[in-house]
């Protein structure tokens, strides 16, 4: 049974009204923004959801009346130009029961590098809920999507409990996965931002998310939302913001993610130049913080594991294929992005069955080192260069599957911790080089 969190009401009655912000609509009758302190916030990011919305806005009432009864609570609906009905559905239901305001933007205000992982005018949602979580300064702030079909009311509780009662200020969610879904996570990105801040936050992206009032506010005041930063992912963005900070993370499970689809597909190239294009452009925003880092420690987990069942066995041959061809057709692009040693050691990975294809953390950590400092010397169009990876990442994750395929979900594990560990080992060059270059 869970503990009930009892939270104080009310606030200081010499507290003034909060103006209305004229880019912020008000649901409802009351037009006003509340006076009193505001205990919880919840973000709930739409775009045409009219067909999900209902069940997921009453997981979200459930939830609150389950595992915060005594907490004032606001529901921010941050909609990126729904065109279904999606925020009038929210203000009938949610009327009498909880406070309701939108906030609206038109879709795709921010010009993306590309169309990342989501919705159109997903990060300018996001950013109008931390522009008004500053405002607010509410006690915690959830983030949900609205196409979240399997979200629970348990999911108030797990995202919000860990920033209420431990002090945690990012809270991430951890899903019900196979054990190989999430390559790019497992394989770069963990890795790598493992390496640099010094932080074991497995999975920095998750359509649902737990914040500190605090955490939330502050991040209006970085430069992650203007200039190049703002094309690149904004799960990368948040994540880098609190590991680099040196924010409370943690991680929290909520079981499976089933979600509504969303607009169409995104190509493999255009996720990675996203994701990892976003870890590269904070390196230069967060040098100082992440040079220093030696080491890493393990961030909190909350609540209790699921295991998936096993997809069985996944074909390789394609991802070697894509390599193979990605020597051939990019190998001008390499020349100039990688180490004459790195190089000469892929090329050799050429002549390898497709059957033993193996391509070895140390120069999978070499290469990624590699394009990190190309992305910081500006060596060619940052695009291009950060599409180029993609052959490399497909090598890399097939090698990934062979060297596992014959064993269990634990030595999954541990293959993902020795390939951590020669991250942080090789660190000092990445150190070395990105200083020399600067000089």
């Amino acid at each position: 049974m869970a503990t009930v969190i009892s939270m104080p009401q009310g606030g200081n009655s010499d507290t003034e009204m909060l103006p209305t912000n004229p880019e912020l609509s008000a649901s409802g009758a009351d037009r006003e923004w509340p006076v009193d302190t505001i205990d919880i916030m919840i973000g709930l990011m739409t775009l045409n959801n009219a067909g999900s919305i209902e069940a997921v806005l009453k997981s979200i009432l459930e939830g609150l009346r389950q595992f915060f009864p005594t907490a004032s609570a606001l529901l921010l609906n941050c909609d990126a130009g729904s065109q279904d009905g999606t925020s009038g559905i929210i203000t009938r239901l949610a009327a009498g029961i909880l406070p309701v305001r939108t906030v609206s933007n038109a879709a795709g205000t921010y010009a993306n590098l590309t169309r990342e992982q989501g919705f159109p005018g997903r990060d300018e949602s996001i950013h109008n809920f931390c522009l008004t979580a500053r405002r607010l300064q509410p006690k915690i702030c959830l983030i949900v999507e609205g196409q979240l079909r399997s979200l629970s009311p348990a999911w108030i509780d797990h995202l919000g409990r860990p920033v209420y009662e431990q002090g945690e200020d990012y809270v991430v969610p951890l899903y019900r996965r196979h054990r190989y879904e999430g390559t790019l996570a497992t394989n770069l990105l963990y890795p790598l931002t493992r390496a640099l801040y010094g932080k074991r936050l497995r999975y920095p992206s998750g359509g649902a998310y737990g914040l500190s009032g605090k955490f939330a506010g502050d991040l209006i005041t970085r430069s992650t939302w203007t200039g190049t930063a703002a094309k690149y992912s904004v799960d990368s963005r948040l994540a880098t913001a609190a590991l680099a900070g040196g924010y409370r993370v943690c991680h929290t499970y909520l079981g499976t993610r089933d979600q509504e689809p969303t607009l169409g597909t995104v190509d493999l190239s255009v996720l990675l130049a996203q994701t990892v294009g976003g870890i590269f452009h904070s390196m230069e925003e967060y040098e100082s913080s992440w040079e220093k880092v030696k080491e890493s420690s393990e961030v909190p987990v909350y609540g209790d594991p699921e295991s998936a069942p096993d997809p069985g066995p996944l074909h390789t041959g394609r991802m070697v294929s894509g390599f193979k061809q990605g020597l051939r057709d990019l190998l001008p692009l390499w020349e100039l992005i990688l180490s004459r040693d790195t190089l000469g050691q892929i090329i050799a990975l050429d002549i390898q069955d497709p059957e033993e294809f193996r391509f070895p953390p140390s120069l999978w950590v070499q290469t990624v080192y590699d394009f990190s400092l190309a992305y910081h010397n500006q060596t060619l169009h940052r695009e291009h260069m950060l599409k180029a990876l993609t052959p490399l990442y497909l090598g890399r994750t097939a090698s990934f599957v062979l060297e596992t395929q014959h064993g269990d979900s634990a030595e999954v594990d541990r293959t993902v911790e020795r390939l951590c560990r020669e991250f942080e080992l090789s660190k000092s060059y990445l150190v070395e080089q990105w200083r020399w270059r600067d000089e």
